[in-house]
């Protein structure tokens, strides 16, 4: 039996998968009866093949559908993702010309409130140098720039022009250690220099041990020297110790001008001009000691 089954099997299997739709389609029929014997065997035997067809089909179609809709969801996302970053970079380019504006706003109120004849340039390069703290700008001469000039911004006292060529022009900041801005304090009028001393602050030398110099006072350029206008904020003092001994006292002061931050800068062609909202008053100048250092350009 088993010998006829083997070598018989390709026909059995094949009546077999031709008796499945007839009885599926009997066993379906509307006719009001009961299921035979051999429809009951039929049915526990296809049933289960049936459903593993059934199941096999779902899935199928499933994962063809749903790799369908991950591949769309992949275009989407890139095209999103695209969109995004264009977005981004338009936003980005927004905020920066927002920042523009609102500098050179700020230097056009500026110039309004100061009797100033100045160049407007920007800043193209620092010096990394420790011992040389300076900037480059685009202008030079030809723009009408020349050695020794004042530069400002709205901020406050940058520095001096150094050196020019036709199109440059270097700047040595009040930063730098040779560099020295006759200063005024606001609140007393006490009188000194403003050196550099680091990359973030500078000095207030030549000050007396009386003069009434206190922490968060303002100091404005004093126009000695004729280098920078008369009035520009310099910076403000961060730091006072008085000496036990001898005639002067220590104080250390934050510029103005955040430097990190150094971007557009005005090159005053007239350095007799002064502020108008706050002039300075008219005021005896005090007797200078031979030994004492002058004000420096």
């Amino acid at each position: 039996m088993i010998k006829y089954l083997k070598e018989y099997r390709f026909y059995i299997t094949l009546f077999l998968f031709l008796l499945i739709p007839v009885v599926a389609l009997d066993t379906s029929s509307r006719a009001p009866r009961d299921y035979r014997f051999y429809d009951r065997v039929i049915l526990a035997v296809t049933a289960p093949i049936q459903t593993l067809i059934s199941w096999t089909l779902e899935q199928g179609v499933d994962l063809t559908q749903g790799y369908l809709y991950l591949w769309n969801v992949k275009q989407q996302n890139a095209r999103l993702f695209e969109e995004n970053r264009k977005l981004l970079g338009q936003i980005a380019n927004l905020n920066e010309a927002q920042n523009e504006n609102t500098r050179l706003r700020s230097i056009l109120n500026f110039q309004e409130k100061m009797k100033l004849e100045t160049i407007v340039a920007r800043v193209i390069a620092k010096d990394v140098s420790t011992e040389f703290r300076a900037v480059r700008l685009n202008r030079g001469e030809l723009a009408g720039i020349k050695k020794g000039m004042a530069v400002i911004t709205y901020e406050g006292v940058v520095g001096r022009v150094l050196r020019v060529t036709d199109h440059t022009a270097d700047v040595v900041t009040i930063l730098d250690l040779l560099s020295a801005v006759d200063t005024v304090i606001e609140r007393s009028r006490s009188r000194g220099v403003v050196e550099g001393l680091t990359d973030e602050l500078c000095q207030l030398k030549f000050t007396l041990r009386t003069d009434d110099i206190q922490v968060g006072d303002t100091l404005l350029s004093s126009g000695l020297g004729g280098v920078f206008p008369r009035g520009v904020a310099v910076g403000s003092v961060s730091r006072v110790k008085k000496k036990q001994f001898g005639i002067t006292q220590e104080v250390e002061v934050k510029p103005a001008v955040d430097f990190t931050k150094l971007e557009e800068v005005m090159i005053v062609l007239d350095q007799k001009a002064e502020v108008l909202e706050k002039p300075l008053p008219v005021k005896s100048e005090p007797k200078v000691e031979p030994k004492k250092k002058g004000a420096a350009a």
